[in-house]
C-alpha cells in the first residue's frame, strides 16, 4: 500500500533481522588499511547508519566501538523496534525515523568519523541520493569514511527488465489490500508465465529464467525491498564517484578485503589489460567488466590521505585478528570471480595454527610473523586477507577500545541471548575484540544461556534449549525430516551442544563473548 511518506518504498513488509559486518568502522578501517590510506580512529568520535532496518547492525556496533551512534530509518516500524532494542542495554545511540530530508535538517548533528548506508542508495530517488551526498557534505568529517553498497552495471542488464516487470506488476496489476506476500507471489507468477511464452528478451538473456527461480527461493522480506521498490536507480560505479564528489569525497577501496587478491577475480588476461590503464576510476570502472560487477561495496573518504609504504607495513604489522571458527573447520579453498583456489597447506597452516594458538586469542600481525618466519611479508599478508575475506577471521580494535566497550557488549549479548527464548530473529552477538557481529545460532545461544545460569554439562545446555522449543511446539530437522519424539529432538541438541563444547566456547571466549 503507498502511503504519501513512504515516497514509493515498499513499507508492507519490514527488512530482514541480518547483520553487515562492512559498516563496523573496524573492518571498515582494514579494508582501507589494505589500500593504504589513513583513516581517523578516535575513542569518542561519532558514526551514522542511514537507513539501518531493523537496527541490529547498528546495535551491535553501538555496543562494541567506542563512540556514540546516530542513526535513522523512516520506516517507523523499523525505528521502533531498533529504539526498544537499544533500550535493552541502555544504549545512548539516537536512532530516528527521519526521512533523509527530516534528517538534514536537523540542528542538533555532530560532525561523523563515519557515515554508512548499506542497501539504501539504489531503493531510493534521485532527491533523496542528493540529500545524502548533501548531508555527507555538511556531516562527514576531513579524513572521515563514507561506505555505500548499491546494486550496478554491467552485472545487472540482463536481470534489470525483469526487476522492472515486478515492481510493474505490483504498482498495475494487484489490488493493494491484497497481502504482501501474497503480491510479491503474483508478480513471481506473472513474470514466469511470461517468460514461459518465449519473449525475445528471454532468448536475449539466456540465464534469466534460471535468475527468477532463484528469486522465488528468497526470503520474502529481502524479496521485497530489493526488488519492489518504485525506485530503483542501477548505476555503473563511475556515476556513483561522479555523484559523490559535491561532497568532497574520494573513491578509496572495497569494503571486500578479497578483492585486493587479483588472481581469485582476474584471469592473466585481464591483469594484464588493467595493469595499463593509469587513471584509478577509469581501471576500477574497467575492472567492472572484468568480472561482471552486479553489486558494489564502496568506501570514500573525504579528504583521502595515502600512506608511506613503511607506515601502511608498521599499522598493518599492529593490527590484531582473531579467528571466528575453528582451525580445522576453514574451508581449504576459495571462490571469486576467476575460480576456484584451494589454499596453500605450507602457507596456511602455520598462520590458522599460529592464530588458533592460545586458546584463539587475538594475534598481532607481527606476533604470526614472528610464529611463521618462513613466510615472507607479502605472503602473510595476502593469507590473512583471504581469512578475512573468507569469513574465518577478523580484524580486532586496540586492546584499550576492546576494555572500554565490553560492559556494554555483555549487557547486549545477555538481551539478545533472552530474545532467543523466544524467537530466531537476531543469530547474532556484539564482540568487544573485533567492534563487530559475530554469527551465533539461536541454540547457541540458548546454550550460553543455560552457561550463565551456572550449568557446566553439555547435557543440561541441551535440556534447556529442549525446554524452549518444547513448550513452543518447535522440533529439530535433521535430513530434511523433522524430529518427533522429544528424545530425539534432546539428543540432537545434546549432540550439538557437545561439539558447541568442543569447538565453539574457546573461540567465543577468545571473541569475548563469554
Amino acid at each position: 500500500m503507498s502511503n504519501a511518506w513512504n515516497e514509493g518504498y515498499f513499507t508492507d513488509e519490514g527488512y530482514t533481522y541480518s547483520y553487515s559486518r562492512e559498516i563496523n568502522p573496524v573492518f571498515q578501517r582494514y579494508c582501507l588499511l589494505l589500500r593504504g590510506f589513513a583513516t581517523l580512529e578516535t575513542s569518542d568520535g561519532y558514526h551514522c547508519e542511514l537507513g539501518f532496518g531493523q537496527g541490529v547492525s547498528i546495535n551491535i556496533h553501538a555496543a562494541a566501538n567506542p563512540g556514540s551512534f546516530i542513526g535513522t530509518d523512516f520506516h517507523p516500524a523499523q525505528a521502533a523496534h531498533a529504539q526498544a532494542l537499544a533500550r535493552t542495554w541502555n544504549s545512548d545511540a539516537q536512532l530516528y525515523d527521519d526521512s533523509f530530508e527530516q534528517l538534514l535538517a536537523r540542528k542538533d548533528l555532530p560532525q561523523f568519523d563515519s557515515i554508512s548506508l548499506h542497501g539504501i542508495w539504489t531503493w531510493v530517488s534521485r532527491d533523496n541520493q542528493k540529500l545524502i551526498v548533501e548531508f555527507a557534505r555538511r556531516h562527514l568529517k576531513p579524513g572521515g569514511m563514507l561506505y555505500v553498497s548499491y546494486n550496478c552495471l554491467p552485472g545487472w542488464s540482463p536481470s534489470a527488465p525483469l526487476r522492472h516487470l515486478f515492481s510493474l506488476h505490483d504498482r498495475f496489476a494487484t489490488s493493494s489490500s491484497t497481502n504482501p506476500q501474497q503480491r510479491i507471489d503474483a508478480a513471481l507468477q506473472f513474470s514466469e508465465t511470461l517468460l514461459a511464452a518465449n519473449p525475445n528478451y528471454a532468448a536475449a538473456a539466456p540465464s534469466i529464467a534460471a535468475k527468477l527461480q532463484s528469486i522465488k527461493g528468497q526470503d520474502r522480506h529481502y524479496v521485497a525491498h530489493e526488488y519492489f521498490n518504485r525506485d530503483w536507480n542501477c548505476m555503473y560505479f563511475t556515476d556513483v564517484v561522479d555523484a559523490l564528489a559535491p561532497a568532497k569525497l574520494d573513491y578509496a577501496a572495497t569494503a571486500v578485503p578479497l578483492d585486493t587478491v587479483d588472481p581469485l577475480n582476474l584471469s592473466a588476461e585481464g591483469m594484464d589489460f588493467l595493469e595499463g590503464i593509469e587513471h584509478p576510476v577509469m581501471r576500477e570502472q574497467a575492472r567492472d567488466y572484468f568480472v561482471n560487477q552486479h553489486f558494489r561495496r564502496d568506501l570514500y573518504v573525504r579528504g583521502a590521505n595515502r600512506l608511506t609504504a613503511s607506515e601502511q607495513r608498521q599499522a598493518l604489522l599492529n593490527t590484531r585478528f582473531v579467528l571466528l571458527q575453528a582451525a580445522e573447520s576453514v574451508s581449504a579453498s576459495v571462490r571469486g570471480p576467476a575460480g576456484e583456489a584451494s589454499l596453500q597447506v605450507e602457507i596456511y597452516g602455520p598462520v590458522l595454527e599460529a592464530l588458533a594458538a592460545n586458546a584463539y586469542t587475538p594475534k598481532t600481525l607481527r606476533q604470526l610473523s614472528a610464529a611463521a618466519p618462513s613466510l615472507p611479508y607479502d605472503e602473510l599478508v595476502q593469507a590473512i586477507t583471504v581469512l578475512v575475506g573468507m569469513g574465518a577471521a577478523a580484524p580486532c580494535q586496540s586492546e584499550a577500545a576492546e576494555q572500554q566497550v565490553e560492559a556494554r557488549c555483555r549487557t547486549l549479548n545477555l538481551q539478545l541471548c533472552k530474545r532467543a527464548l523466544l524467537s530466531a530473529k537476531i543469530q547474532v552477538l556484539a564482540s568487544p575484540v573485533t567492534g563487530g557481529g559475530v554469527t551465533v545460532s539461536r541454540f547457541q545461544q540458548l546454550f550460553l544461556i543455560s552457561i550463565k545460569q551456572g550449568n557446566k554439562r553439555p547435557a543440561d545446555w541441551a535440556m534447556l534449549a529442549w525446554s524452549v522449543l518444547g513448550e513452543q511446539g518447535e522440533v529439530l530437522i535433521k535430513d530434511n525430516q523433522p524430529l518427533l519424539t522429544a528424545e530425539e529432538n534432546l539428543a540432537e541438541l545434546t549432540e550439538s551442544a557437545e561439539a558447541f563444547a568442543a569447538q565453539s566456547l574457546v573461540i567465543f571466549s577468545a571473541l569475548g563473548l563469554i
